[in-house]
């Protein structure tokens, strides 16, 4: 009796641990080298990941982008695409794995649609099944969706720029069987500016504020803030800076990164300088745009 006492008190803390651990960090290279600014990013590679209206706003068709983010005994794959109806409708479609230390093993399947309204603005919201594993047979299942807003306009600085502002609410939703478990829900907002200095040199700065508001010992501020210089829209090179005001959730970091294109071929790379307490985690991205 006192062996299964022990056993369900450690199952039941294991998926208790579900509600802090059920966070599924952006792979996207090319957000992770601004240091996380995800609420303006276009032409990444898992809009479905940060803000998935900016996709609206996308240039091409169609994209089809994977990624790998690896932190000390974690990996961390994740493969997404969107397809264009017309004009103004898209579909989105993600799925991501964590293979955590110590065989736990973290799921997600994503569903999203996005909607361009007019020339400046843009909404999608993304449906999301999250399934984790730990060991002992110990599993969680949740369902959640993330509501999003994305904005843009030319403004008279240098030769062309355009001001970008983007808006998100995460993981709005709950665990099956409920109890006093929640997931983590957050407030992000942010604003962006891209300047064509010459026509073969660009420059974006850009900046996210965020806050976790659930649950309550994982409540928050997160603050991400970058830059990318883009030459010809054929190299880029970033860095960034990411502020975690829980470290053990939220670790800050310093980030840099750098890009290339090609035609319709992405391929982008992120390094990430953690705290003294944390691995450092880099993050390769690549896809193709049609």
């Amino acid at each position: 009796m006192k062996r299964l006492t022990i056993t369900l008190v450690a199952a039941a803390a294991a998926v208790h641990a579900f509600a802090q651990e059920a966070m599924f960090p952006t792979p996207d290279a090319k957000t992770l080298g601004m240091g996380g600014v995800a609420m303006t990013t276009l032409s990444g590679s898992h809009a479905l990941y940060g803000n998935s209206a900016t996709a609206a706003f996308s240039l091409m068709p169609s994209q089809i982008s994977s990624s790998y983010y690896g932190q000390d005994e974690s990996d961390y794959y994740a493969v997404s695409g969107y397809w264009r109806f017309d004009t103004f409708n898209l579909a989105q479609i993600g799925w991501r794995q964590c293979l955590r230390e110590r065989g736990n093993n973290d799921m997600a399947v994503d569903l999203g649609y996005s909607r361009r309204i007019d020339d400046r603005w843009a909404v999608g919201v993304v449906a999301r099944y999250m399934h984790l594993k730990r060991p002992g047979d110990v599993t969680a299942d949740a369902l959640a969706a993330d509501l999003n807003a994305a904005w843009m306009a030319p403004v008279e600085i240098g030769s062309f720029s355009t001001v970008r502002a983007g808006a998100k609410i995460a993981n709005l939703g709950g665990w099956f069987g409920g109890g006093d478990r929640s997931l983590p829900m957050s407030f992000t907002a942010g604003a962006a500016l891209d300047t064509f200095l010459t026509d073969a040199h660009e420059i974006t700065v850009g900046a996210d504020l965020g806050y976790r508001f659930s649950p309550g010992a994982m409540r928050g501020f997160m603050l991400s803030a970058g830059a990318e210089y883009n030459l010809m829209q054929l190299v880029q090179l970033r860095a960034g800076y990411h502020y975690g005001e829980l470290r053990g959730d939220d670790p800050s970091y310093a980030s840099v990164g750098a890009g290339f294109r090609f035609l319709h071929l992405r391929l982008d790379f992120a390094y990430l300088f953690t705290a003294k307490h944390t691995p450092d985690i880099y993050s390769i991205s690549f896809g193709f745009d049609f």
